[in-house]
C-alpha cells in the first residue's frame, strides 16, 4: 500500500466515523405511544434528568432535558416509549 493510499484510507475512515456520530440518530428523540401508555409513572421515577412528566395520564418527554439514556424505555411495562 502506498503512502497516499494509506492517507486516503484513514481520511475516509475518519469521515465515516464522524458521519456516523452526526447522523440522524444522533438527533432522534424518544417517543411515547399514548395509545399504549397507562400513566403508571415508572418512567418518570427512573429518569435521572427529570425529563418525563405524566400529564393527564400520559407520559410526556421534554426534549430539552432528555439525554436519551433509555432508562425509561427499559422500565416501561407497556413498551410505550421507543
Amino acid at each position: 500500500m502506498t503512502r497516499f493510499t494509506k492517507l486516503f484510507f484513514f481520511a475516509a475512515l475518519g469521515l465515516l466515523v464522524f458521519a456516523a456520530c452526526e447522523g440522524p440518530l444522533a438527533n432522534a428523540m424518544l417517543t411515547v405511544d399514548t395509545t399504549r401508555c397507562v400513566g403508571c409513572g415508572e418512567c418518570e421515577d427512573v429518569c435521572p434528568y427529570d425529563a418525563i412528566e405524566v400529564i393527564d395520564g400520559d407520559a410526556v418527554i421534554d426534549p430539552g432535558l432528555c439525554h436519551q439514556c433509555n432508562r425509561c424505555v427499559e422500565v416501561c411495562p407497556e413498551g410505550a416509549i421507543y
